[in-house]
């Protein structure tokens, strides 16, 4: 019993928390502008608040598959 929309939200969560995590490990060089500096040896960088932002949209995605999923499995 393949349920595809579980499937699809499913991946596109790994998918987009993957695309998050590759943007938080990105050198300094190729992160972009700063947002806020803490110190000279820490700062907000514009892809670090663009993979802040992936994970916590592949999470929403992630939680919205399970939620589907419940509802298909337990009718609720």
């Amino acid at each position: 019993m393949l349920q595809w929309r579980v499937i699809v939200l499913a991946t596109l969560a790994v998918l987009t928390m993957l695309g998050g995590l590759i943007a938080l490990i990105l050198p300094e060089r190729y992160e972009g502008p700063e947002i806020y500096r803490f110190d000279e040896l820490h700062a907000i960088r514009a892809l670090d608040a663009v993979g802040l932002f992936l994970l916590a949209f592949g999470s929403l995605l992630a939680w919205n598959a399970g939620r589907v999923w419940q509802n298909r499995m337990y009718g609720r």
